[in-house]
């Protein structure tokens, strides 16, 4: 049986209470740290970037974006629980992102994804993201980033 995403919950715009349930999401499930501040920091440069996935009442997903330039957008955070991947939400939230980006007129979308991510990447690939270039030592653990870009 395959499970359509909106079979098991709903996106949502960001608040902040969901702040601390967001955090602990990516550090649970992401390679790199980050805080509340950082968190917040995205929300208030660009509000309706930041959606969640909620399953019941549990946040279970989220993306974050940023406005790169006037015509690029960039997800700077995607994360799906684990137990919840290969179920269709990162799929959701991803198309979710693409539909605010083109309400805002944004031509582009960049990201940076670890390279040894093959999953992930493989994921961005599914969505026309192309590799543009290699960043060495991009991560706070000196591991390398691709830079991967797609047209809306």
């Amino acid at each position: 049986m395959v499970v359509r995403p909106a079979e098991i919950g709903r996106i949502r715009t960001f608040i902040p209470d969901d702040l601390t349930d967001i955090t602990e999401l990516s550090n649970r499930t992401l390679t790199e740290y980050y805080t509340p501040d950082i968190i917040y920091d995205i929300y208030r440069a660009w509000p309706e970037s930041i959606s969640v996935y909620v399953a019941g009442k549990r946040i279970v997903g989220f993306i974050a974006g940023a406005k790169y330039t006037r015509t690029e957008g960039r997800i700077l955070l995607l994360a799906v629980e684990r137990e919840y991947r290969t179920m269709g939400i990162g799929s959701a939230l991803m198309e979710h992102f693409f539909e605010i980006c083109r309400k805002n007129s944004l031509l582009s979308i960049r990201l940076e994804v670890k390279s040894d991510n093959a999953e992930a990447i493989r994921f961005y690939r599914r969505y026309g993201f192309s590799v543009t270039h290699t960043m060495p030592g991009y991560y706070s653990d000196m591991s390398d980033a691709l830079l991967m870009w797609r047209m809306l």
